[in-house]
């Protein structure tokens, strides 16, 4: 008697763990839609290319139904997607969206604590996460991303892109397009990246490597390294900055013209492969002038207490 109790108990907690965690999946179709709303409590969400003109939304979740709705509902050509919870969202489970959209809509995907994956796609973007991590690639469009302490990573984007993370890295790798990113105390790092730029990072380091730069651009730090390597002719005005970090400016081999003023706690500090017009004390601080050939562009280097250097 004492086995069948229990091996029926053994049972009854299989039935009900099978029951809290078996996979539940709805998918539903849209036509004619141009704008969609999608926000989750910590659904992850994936977007990608659909093969026609519909819109088609499938959510996996293994909440208990009694507790958590899909809500779905249109006006006129706009798509509010969003997950409810009936009682408190802190029970076991996941849920798991996947977006198939056409080219030319405008997203606006908002999770708590959820991931957000955009690709293969052109389309107008704007994504925010409380704490999960966004990744954007192969998109043609505008995007503006913001997660409270996740991950920005960007790639082989076209279109203007802006972003922030209160604690997380920040990567772009293959950009057309002006972009303005900023995080509280991560790395940003960018690679073949064409547009005009404002880079910013708390404690981080800002690292460029090859950049074609299209308008007047800032990079700076409070407390990492700043280093901008060209892979174009500087033809506009470049501010690199950081409080504690060094500051290096790398031409890679092209041209060196424009008037430069760099900045740093002593004069050994400020680095250059060609002779400074005059060298002036600010408070405890030196700065060492420059016009070197013949454009008009202005090029500023400064570091509170590392180096400010330019290379050829």
């Amino acid at each position: 008697m004492k086995t069948l109790k229990i091996t029926l108990l053994a049972f009854i907690a299989l039935v009900l763990t099978t029951t809290v965690y078996s996979q539940e999946r709805i998918t539903k179709t849209f036509s004619g839609i141009e704008n969609i709303n999608l926000s989750t409590a910590s659904g992850n969400g994936t977007i990608k290319r659909s093969n026609n003109s519909e819109v088609t939304v499938t959510v996996e979740y293994t909440f208990d139904e009694d507790i958590y709705k899909p809500i779905f509902q249109r006006n006129g050509s706009t798509l509010r997607v969003e997950e409810k919870f009936e009682r408190s969202r802190w029970n076991r489970g996941y849920s798991r969206w996947t977006l198939e959209v056409p080219n030319g809509i405008d997203l606006n995907f908002k999770t708590g604590s959820g991931n957000i994956e955009v690709s293969g796609v052109s389309i107008n973007v704007i994504a925010k996460s409380g704490s999960g991590n966004i990744y954007i690639k192969d998109l043609e469009g505008t995007v503006s991303s913001n997660t409270g302490s996740g991950n920005l990573d960007f790639s082989n984007i076209k279109g203007t892109h802006n972003g922030h993370t209160g604690s997380g890295n920040i990567r772009v790798d293959r950009s057309e397009g002006d972009s303005d990113m900023t995080t509280g105390s991560g790395n940003v790092r960018l690679r073949d990246v064409t547009g005009v730029f404002k880079m910013s990072s708390g404690s981080g380091n800002v690292i460029v490597e090859g950049a074609a730069i299209k308008g007047a651009s800032l990079f700076s730090t409070g407390s990492g390294n700043v280093e901008v390597e060209l892979s174009s002719a500087l033809d506009y005005d470049l501010n690199l900055g950081t409080g504690s970090g060094n500051a290096t400016l790398d031409f890679n081999g092209s041209q060196i013209s424009g008037e430069f003023i760099m900045e740093a706690s002593s004069k050994n500090s400020i680095q250059a492969p060609f002779s400074f017009d005059r060298t002036s004390e600010k408070g405890r601080r030196y700065v060492k002038e420059a016009k070197v050939g013949n454009k008009s562009i202005l090029v500023k280097i400064s570091s509170g207490s590392g180096r400010a250097v330019v290379r050829d």
